[in-house]
């Protein structure tokens, strides 16, 4: 009789192993390959092996003495734990911590689109600083601080009818006399959002924020240069992969909204102080942040209502550009810096597109150009030669490409399974750091799944057929023997099964599919592409030869394609600093018409055949 085994899963590298009851968190860890920081090898006393445990405090052993030693009363309220001191009982699913990890998970920051940001302007500038001088203050000259400033500002710069809050007027005083009456004024349209040292510049925050990754980038407001950048996972995983999950779990418990908020807003934070900290300017000098992500995610960080976003027929809580005070939100900034939310096209498709159409320059000119961004929810978005018309839609092709739904899928992890390769002797495969595989993550995904269809493996239905080379009987169905369990990290054997490549054939299909729609909806033929744009973490890394293969993008010559990064992300720096740009966004979300995919009369057929190999 097989050894029960207890199933651990660990987000947000979506990694899932199987243990033998009585071991710890950190022998999961460990069997999962997943390389948590522990100074004192596993002994309690360093406290740096901090897991969160969420909902299931029955599935691991009682806290132990050294547990309520180390973590405070608040981190224990938060569900932490010290992985080497919790003992497994039942199923778990836990969340770790960036900074317990000794690497983590690989993230795309860096974009390709080949657009030169906008002209920097003054006009053309969201934040204008102005460095003054005003006159001291004397016993013959009682005017306050902030007239004198107004007063300069108005007769040297012609700027009138300005204001600022009291949390900004209360940094001038010891400013002025510092800087012996010299400082810089940084200056919103008509409102003053703060007061710098005059040797300092204005800095903004351009934010990608995704289903599964939170890309940061540090940007000169005074020219849209981006001084520095940084990734992290969305820690909101932990209460669900897919949008869908998140905002029924906020549904059910309403009081999570602003947990899931808070969880997102404290990576921006950290990864601020952190970019500031790389380039040896002050936090204070951050005066504008742009956030974009799809519908659900920017409803979810403003705490905007998402009930009627999972029902039909869809629609938004507001589809207009959102902006707030950085404070109401809860980020850690100086002055009146202002969050701006750039608009959403409908209920699935959000800024993050808007911002991903603007740097890609899709629809600027008179080309037929495909742009998709694939992850969790992919965003598809066509123009049309002749017509400089923008159609866009929503597939949920789920998480599968990331690694979830997949018995040894993971994130794009140290360890990871990237690319493929069936040759007469056997697979060969690489790994994300060339180290021993862990699982197999959403590239070498596509990969497998290729070369088992190329060598017979799996026939045009996606069934793996008996007989052929490292097909095997498994417990529920045939299963494809990719790494023996020698020469994995893990000591298992990593395994293709009939429900993985099912998974894998419902989520390109379903990408397939709305290219397909939006291909009928516009009357064209995928030969009629100048261009096809990926865009995204997974966008990069994918092998063309093998997606093409799967028909999961469309065969046309490969010069045709361009992988650009994260797009979205140098939208949203653009936008940051640049009326040019914030126009612009606002005048796509008005233009893209948006194809609802549950009501187009032609999808189910498109589905059925997209699942072809």
């Amino acid at each position: 009789m097989p050894e029960h085994k207890i199933r651990v899963d660990f987000e947000p590298f979506g990694k899932r192993v199987g243990i033998a009851p009585g071991h710890t968190l950190v022998d999961a860890a460990r069997l999962a390959g997943l390389p948590l920081t522990s100074d004192c090898g596993g002994g309690g006393s360093c406290g740096q092996c901090v897991v969160i445990v969420r909902d299931q405090p029955d599935a691991l052993s009682a806290l132990t003495t050294t547990e309520t030693d180390i973590l405070s009363a608040e981190q224990l309220q938060l569900g932490q734990r010290l992985a080497c001191q919790a003992e497994l009982l039942q199923d778990v699913k836990v969340d770790v911590p960036f900074f317990s990890l000794i690497t983590g998970q690989r993230l795309q920051v860096e974009s390709a689109t080949g657009e030169d940001l906008l002209p920097g302007t003054w006009d053309d500038l969201i934040v204008k600083p102005y460095q003054i001088t005003v006159p001291p203050a004397t016993l013959h000259d009682l005017r306050g601080d902030l007239d004198r400033v107004l007063d300069v500002l108005a007769e040297i710069h012609g700027c009138t009818g300005l204001s600022a809050s009291p949390m900004v007027v209360r940094l001038l005083p010891d400013l002025l006399r510092q800087y012996h009456w010299q400082v810089k004024v940084l200056l919103r349209g008509s409102v003053i959002i703060n007061f710098l040292p005059p040797n300092a510049y204005p800095l903004g925050v351009a934010v990608d924020l995704g289903t599964t990754k939170v890309a940061v980038y540090l940007v000169d407001l005074t020219n849209g240069v981006v001084l520095a950048a940084e990734g992290r996972p969305n820690p909101q995983i932990g209460y669900g992969e897919d949008v869908i999950s998140r905002m029924i779990y906020v549904k059910n418990k309403p009081e999570s909204a602003a947990v899931l908020s808070q969880a997102v807003v404290g990576v921006i934070d950290e990864l601020t102080q952190l970019l500031t900290a790389q380039v040896q300017r002050s936090l204070q000098e951050v005066a504008e942040v742009c956030i974009v992500g799809n519908t659900a995610m920017t409803h979810l960080l403003l705490q905007l209502p998402v009930g009627q976003l999972a029902m039909a027929p869809y629609v938004p809580a507001a589809a207009a550009a959102q902006e707030m005070r950085a404070a109401d939100l809860g980020l850690s900034l100086h002055g009146d810096v202002r969050v701006y939310v750039p608009p959403c096209v409908a209920g699935y498709v959000g800024a993050d597109l808007v911002a991903m159409t603007l740097a890609s320059a899709i629809g600027q000119d008179d080309r037929t150009v495909l742009g998709i961004d694939i992850g969790t929810n992919t965003e598809i978005i066509l123009s049309k030669r002749g017509t400089r018309r923008l159609v866009a839609l929503s597939c949920a092709s789920g998480p599968a490409f990331e690694g979830a739904h997949i018995r040894f899928g993971m994130r794009a992890a140290a360890g990871a399974i990237e690319r493929v390769w069936l040759n007469p002797e056997g697979p060969v495969v690489q790994t994300i750091g060339n180290g021993p595989a862990v699982g197999i993550c959403g590239s070498g995904i596509i990969d497998v799944i290729a070369e088992m269809r190329r060598v017979g493996i799996l026939n045009t239905h996606g069934r793996i057929q008996a007989g052929q080379p490292g097909v095997q009987p498994g417990v529920h169905s045939l299963e494809f023997l990719l790494v023996p369990a020698a020469q994995t990290a893990t000591g298992e054997a990593i395994l293709i099964s009939q429900h993985d490549v099912d998974e894998i054939l419902l989520a390109k299909g379903a990408i397939m599919a709305g290219i397909q729609v939006l291909l009928a909806v516009c009357d064209l033929q995928a030969q009629d592409l100048d261009e096809i744009i990926l865009a995204g973490a997974f966008g990069t890394y994918l092998n063309l030869d093998t997606a093409i293969a799967i028909s999961l993008v469309p065969n046309i010559p490969q010069e045709r394609f361009r992988q650009v990064g994260n797009a979205a992300g140098d939208g949203a720096r653009q936008i940051l600093f640049s009326h040019t740009a914030r126009k612009r966004a606002l005048q796509l979300a008005r233009e893209i018409e948006y194809v609802e995919l549950t009501v187009y009369p032609g999808f189910r057929k498109h589905y059925a055949r997209s699942m072809w190999l």
